[in-house]
């Protein structure tokens, strides 16, 4: 014996009455719409603004900042220049040719130390230092 399939009633389809299309209409943009395009204006205009005002600022500032460091360059140019000219001044060859061609003065034989005290003598002579060959 085989089984045979079991079959469901079908459910009649309900019947619809034919109804008229509904009568279209063209409707403007809502409401919300106008207020969101607006606040994006009121948003994007002075952010673009604040951007190029930003980037005029950053790019002054950067002609200023060029400007410092070259003058700083040459400041340090001259301060390097100044340093080499005090070095030489104060070189003691330097400052005993100068005081033997133009203050006349001369190497000293004996030297003499000057007592601060007046109840001392004056000065006092001391004995020549040995002579090093220098």
């Amino acid at each position: 014996m085989t089984a045979l399939p079991v079959r469901r009633p079908v459910a009649p389809r309900p019947q619809i009455p034919p109804t008229r299309r509904p009568q279209l209409r063209l409707v403007g943009p809502p409401r919300h719409a106008r207020r969101y395009l607006a606040l994006m204006i009121f948003v994007a205009v002075p952010g673009v603004f604040g951007s190029v005002a930003l980037n005029a600022l950053a790019a002054e500032q950067s002609f200023a900042h060029r400007e410092l460091v070259r003058e700083v360059d040459t400041l340090n140019l001259r301060v390097d220049g100044l340093t080499v000219s005090v070095a030489r001044l104060e070189a003691p060859d330097r400052i005993r040719r100068h005081a033997e061609r133009r203050l006349g003065m001369v190497p000293a034989e004996q030297p003499a130390f000057l007592a601060l005290q007046p109840t001392r003598a004056s000065s006092h002579v001391a004995s020549r230092p040995p002579d090093t060959g220098g």
